[in-house]
């Protein structure tokens, strides 16, 4: 029988976790939020703070041809408006707000409710506290920013820029945390709730560590920072450059680097201006790279996304590095991008930035005319649209939603079909809705084996050209009775009955997996999302890649195999449990894996992997015939020549009139561990034996 748990349990004591004795959410890890850094840095003249305009003004102020923000902000919603030099098209004066008020930053964090962004990081400029000025303003705002947080109930972390700050401002740092701990509760989360919390400690970040750009302190003054906040009870997340992992690039080429990450909660890289959409494919194979660095060395990872650039006011149009938003499209690649290299947390760069154009807060497509030119929000798109993006994955980043990304397959060069990430062992269904549905495992980068695969994604499509990824559905995090190092979630399975869909996957239960292997099942009411563990099956040998066939009696039957042993047997009506014992499928010559069971003009067809090696070429796809879904079965030969790949697996369907051949090749990657799933169409010859499948590329 399957093993149950008592879910209801788990919810009430993680329910009695995140919420505070006060009623307010409480925040205890940054693990499955999107947050945003806020700089709150914009000064006007009659704000209070008598730093006239600041952080808008350009070297001659804030008028006409002299500014350094790109964007301008849509203030209708604000309470406190301040007029400018700069007007519209139709001669109107324009607005801005002022930071210092408290009434902009409630705004700001009820639009972060509104739209289900988890909240932000306050930030902090060395060079603006270590002067009376900056530092009453900041401490006005973040006052502000901690009041409008546990009012709407989101995590707030302060974060520390260290940019600019020279040798011996690291004690200046350690004191003002000291002084802001203090003064709100930090160490007491029931008095503030929303401080965000990581590792059981309140989360402090500190940005600019190993840039290579010739900054005044170095790895020495930051680990004292890193010492001083974890001896104040601290957790740390660190900023570092993009190439941090390599010590190249961006990054001094300095290995202590590593060493301080070590010593950190988080780590969370600088993306900001590296990519575009186009060039953006490449880096998150980087995040990918990444996450894989941070878990052996058991530091989480944050990966940045954000939504465009561009600094033309304030640097000169001639060195603008612009990079166009496309309308949401950059910004919601990378956030999908992140969660699909599996991202836990994602940082968003940045909430109020608009003089570098990184803003996601409400911006406007109406902006002033004149001397300085400004980037407006595209026609089309609404003022709200990028908080829309983010809060829509923060959704998925938690997996209360699925995720959806189109791919176009080029008819001239179709396989692999799924490019935009690693896969492997597809296993192909048609469902009630006509459409395809192709349930595939995950390589992870860097190959390193297949022991990192350690989630499952589900891709779609209704004519064979355009493929749906309806994103991760299940990982090892998620299997109560799996393996606590995780990793090992290989070839899966799906089946239908009665508005159920029972998704099939091997786990093995120890850290000595191989004699531990498990079947387990998921269920759901759709076919790519929503599933949940249910336990696994008992009475099966611990073996791998489960098979599911329903027969056209509606009687379902389950096979898994390895060692060169292939077993089926009954499942009992609920799916779930086995009806009888499992047998040996007998006659089968060869055989390594990979079972897969279809039926075709009243014949059941067995295909497999054999254990074909000549040092060059491996696996080929084999298969055999029976009268019995249970065999005894007649092996007919060979329907597919090796691939590139080390290994093979495949699944054979019949849609829309044709048959199709699933299998997966290393062609994208050139290595065996990073696979990719593809297609080619099979045909049968008269006699009811498979001809030879042509692998195209």
């Amino acid at each position: 029988m399957v093993k149950r748990f008592d879910w209801l349990l788990v919810y009430l004591l993680f329910s009695i976790g995140v919420m505070a004795q006060s009623g307010g959410k409480q925040y205890n890890s940054y693990k499955g939020l999107v947050m945003a850094g806020y700089q709150g840095w914009f000064n006007t003249p009659g704000d209070g703070s008598g730093r006239g305009w600041h952080h808008y003004n350009g070297r001659n102020g804030f008028r006409p041809g002299s500014c350094s923000v790109d964007l301008w902000p849509e203030v209708s919603e604000y309470k406190k408006l301040y007029k400018t030099e700069f007007s519209f098209a139709d001669g109107k004066p324009a607005y801005v707000f002022s930071s210092h008020d408290e009434s902009t930053v409630d705004v700001h964090f009820r639009w972060m409710k509104e739209y289900g962004l988890d909240g932000v990081f306050m930030q902090r400029f060395i060079t603006e506290i270590r002067n009376e000025s900056g530092l009453k303003h900041f401490n006005k705002v973040l006052n502000s920013a901690m009041k409008s947080a546990n009012k709407y109930e989101r995590a707030i972390c302060v974060m520390y820029d260290l940019s600019g700050m020279q040798p011996g401002e690291e004690r200046l740092l350690l004191k003002d945390i000291a002084e802001i701990s203090e003064r709100y509760s930090l160490k007491d989360h029931a008095k503030n709730p929303s401080y965000l919390y990581h590792n059981g400690k309140p989360l402090v970040t500190v940005w600019g560590v190993g840039f290579n750009d010739n900054r005044r302190y170095g790895l020495k003054e930051v680990a004292h920072i890193i010492d001083g906040l974890k001896s104040q009870g601290f957790s740390v997340m660190l900023g570092v450059p993009t190439q941090w992992r390599v010590l190249e690039g961006d990054t001094e080429p300095d290995p202590r680097l590593h060493e301080l990450i070590r010593k950190c909660d988080i780590m969370m890289p600088w993306f900001v201006g590296r990519y575009n959409e186009t060039t953006y494919p490449k880096y998150q194979k980087l995040v990918e790279e990444d996450i894989q660095w941070a878990k052996k060395n058991q530091v989480d990872y944050a990966p940045l996304v954000f939504p465009g650039f561009s600094w033309g006011n304030l640097k000169g149009k001639d060195h603008n590095s612009f990079i166009p938003r496309n309308k949401g499209s950059f910004l919601w690649t990378q956030l999908t991008g992140a969660i699909r290299a599996g991202a836990e947390m994602i940082y968003v760069a940045m909430f109020d930035e608009i003089d570098e154009g990184t803003a996601i807060f409400k911006c406007a497509q109406k902006v002033p005319v004149g001397k300085s030119t400004f980037v407006p929000i595209e026609e089309g798109v609404e003022s709200d649209h990028y908080l829309k993006l983010v809060g829509e994955a923060a959704k998925i980043l938690r997996k209360e939603k699925a995720i959806a990304y189109n791919t176009k397959l080029n008819p001239a060069g179709p396989n692999p079909f799924i490019r935009h990430m690693y896969t492997a062992d597809p296993s192909a269904h048609v469902w009630k809705d006509g459409r395809l549905y192709v349930y595939a495992s995950h390589d992870i980068a860097p190959p390193r084996g297949c022991d990192l695969m350690d989630r499952y994604h589900v891709f779609s499509t209704d004519d064979m050209i355009n493929w749906t990824d309806h994103g991760e559905i299940l990982s090892s995090e998620q299997v109560p009775w799996g393996r606590k190092e995780g990793g090992f979630m290989w070839a899966p399975d799906c089946a239908y009955r009665n508005g159920t869909y029972y998704f099939y996957f091997p786990h093995p239960s120890e850290t000595d997996w191989n004699d531990s292997w498990k079947i387990g099942v998921a269920t759901s009411n759709k076919p790519a999302e929503g599933f949940k563990v249910q336990g696994y099956i008992e009475g099966m040998d611990p073996m791998i890649d489960p098979c599911v066939f329903v027969d056209d009696d509606g009687q379902a039957y389950i096979y898994n195999g390895g060692g060169g042993i292939c077993k089926g047997g009954k499942l009992k009506d609920n799916m779930i449990e086995l009806d009888g014992t499992m047998r040996t499928m007998e006659g089968l010559v060869d055989f390594h894996e990979a079972t897969w069971i279809h039926k075709h003009n009243g014949k059941y067809y067995l295909s497999y992997s054999d254990n074909h090696d000549d040092g060059e070429k491996h696996n080929r796809m084999c298969y055999a015939i029976s009268d019995s879904p249970l065999g005894p079965w007649e092996y007919k030969g060979i329907y597919m020549e090796p691939t590139d790949s080390y290994t093979n697996h495949g699944s054979i369907v019949e849609f829309k009139g044709q048959w199709y051949s699933f299998y997966h090749n290393s062609a994208l990657s050139g290595q065996d561990w990073l696979r990719s799933i593809c297609v080619d169409k099979l045909y049968y010859n008269p006699d009811g034996t498979i001809k030879m499948v042509k692998q195209t590329k």
